[in-house]
């Protein structure tokens, strides 16, 4: 996984065990440090000791006792005396470690500087110290698990144990770093789309997180309260607008003029009244939960209804796969279709013979259901593409002859956006115009996607009865 995609949860969660673990291993070597020197004190003193109590109790003992002696000390206290002979071969102590260097420094500060400390003799290893008895030079080999640390394996179930805890401690002091920002997180998500999000709680034990949810609530509602503004205002304007045209569009009819000026001011009308639709469908926003609506079936239905099949000069080829269910407002859905279907009808005609060619697939694409048309006409530079998505901004230096009021792609991201899905423009070979919706799919486990219809002449559409009736 890589680090910049991974959560806040599993970010600070790893960054508080990596610093228990080195917090862990600091204060085992600061413990390791600071008991090596007793350790090794108690080491040296019992080789003093042991070697000492042997030379006298050699030396004391009657010469006909001496071998049950080395008898006793070699299987009871694993302690064996032998001849040390001028051609032994011995390693030193200190090169096996800090502490049996310290061992071997503190032996010899008892017994003399003269004492040899070593870990092996002639091969076999062992804890070796030299001793004189009676002018004699000898090898005394005691055991040597007297240089093994004291700490045994009890350490080992302890760490175990400090490391489960921690882990629970990391978990939990995570958990509560991080659920007030997931929260956060899912209610700026959902104002996204243009929902309103529950409250965050501003009782928060913490006061940056009880500022930050209070100061996120007051935010939701001053745009709430714009929101309720900005819509109160078009539909005003809107409703106002729509008398006084339908008056002027009657007076129009009616009145006694040529019949080339008549159909200009009716037209003219008709686009002021297409604009005043625009407005009110733009500053309407559905507070309806959002249901599971079948994209295909939408699609379909939406092209039937706008009667663009019948047109001479339409040609449509479709590729419609049914049961793709994404989560939408029908009524908002079936409006970013039409304005979709609109604008290719305005712009995207072929600049030779002012034919419309239009291509539009509904298909699975991954965990996505994905609408696209395509046109072929004079299509749109990808510098002007991120522009014409904004409200109110129209293609006339693109596409030329536009009408309305910028709206219509707007409509279409604010609904495609509400369904957590997303609009993309490309541009289409040799030439045209490719707007794709993807929306995430709202599928059942026993609900498979099926080819209802194959890519092929306008008057091969299948109907609503036949998609509804359509095997699966």
């Amino acid at each position: 996984m890589a680090l910049k995609s991974t959560s806040l949860f599993w970010r600070t969660f790893l960054l508080l065990m990596l610093l228990l673990i080195i917090t862990a291993l600091g204060w085992l070597q600061s413990f390791r440090v600071l008991s090596e020197v007793p350790f090794s004190q108690g080491v040296a003193q019992q080789i003093v000791s042991t070697a000492n109590l042997t030379r006298y109790a050699l030396i004391s003992a009657d010469s006909d006792y001496r071998p049950d002696l080395l008898h006793v000390l070699a299987y009871q206290e694993g302690v064996r005396i032998i001849p040390r002979e001028d051609n032994d071969k011995w390693t030193s102590l200190q090169a096996q470690g800090n502490i049996p260097e310290l061992i071997e420094s503190q032996t010899k500060a008892s017994l003399g500087e003269q004492t040899i400390v070593a870990g092996s003799v002639n091969g076999e290893p062992g804890l070796w110290v030299s001793i004189t008895i009676e002018g004699d030079n000898y090898w005394l080999m005691i055991r040597r698990d007297l240089l093994d640390p004291p700490f045994g394996t009890a350490w080992v179930w302890w760490a175990f144990v400090a490391f489960l805890v921690g882990t629970l401690g990391a978990t939990v002091l995570t958990q509560r770093t991080v659920r007030p920002l997931a929260e956060l997180s899912s209610a700026a998500k959902k104002l996204g789309r243009g929902e309103k999000p529950d409250p965050l709680p501003e009782n928060s034990q913490t006061a940056e997180i009880a500022n930050v949810n209070k100061n996120f609530n007051h935010m939701v509602q001053e745009l709430e309260r714009m929101e309720s503004d900005r819509e109160l205002l078009l539909a005003g304007v809107s409703h106002d607008l729509r008398t006084p045209i339908t008056r002027l569009r009657l007076e129009v009819e009616l009145a006694s003029l040529p019949e080339d000026t008549q159909q200009a001011m009716v037209s003219d009308l008709e686009q002021m009244e297409s604009i005043v639709n625009q407005f009110l469908a733009y500053s309407h926003r559905s507070k309806q939960p959002l249901e599971r609506v079948d994209l295909g079936l939408c699609v379909n239905d939406t092209i039937n209804d706008t009667r663009m099949r019948s047109k001479d000069d339409v040609k449509i080829e479709t590729s419609i796969m049914g049961n793709l269910y994404v989560m939408a407002h029908p009524t908002e859905l079936v409006r970013a279709i039409q304005n979709l279907l609109v604008n290719a009808d305005r712009y995207g005609r072929t600049p030779e013979s002012g034919q419309l060619e239009l291509n539009i697939q509904v298909l699975r694409q991954g965990n996505d259901a994905v609408l696209r048309i395509a046109d072929k006409g004079k299509g749109v530079p990808k510098e002007e593409m991120a522009r014409i998505m904004r409200p109110f901004e129209r293609g006339d230096t693109a596409r030329g002859g536009a009408k309305g009021a910028g709206l219509g792609l707007a409509i279409v991201e604010r609904v495609v956006r509400r369904s957590e899905g997303k609009i993309s423009l490309s541009s289409n070979h040799p030439h045209g115009l490719i707007v794709e919706l993807s929306m995430p799919l709202a599928n059942r486990k026993d609900e498979k996607p099926v080819l209802e219809e194959q890519t092929g002449p306008a008057d091969a559409v299948l109907s609503k009865e036949e998609l509804n009736n359509a095997p699966n």
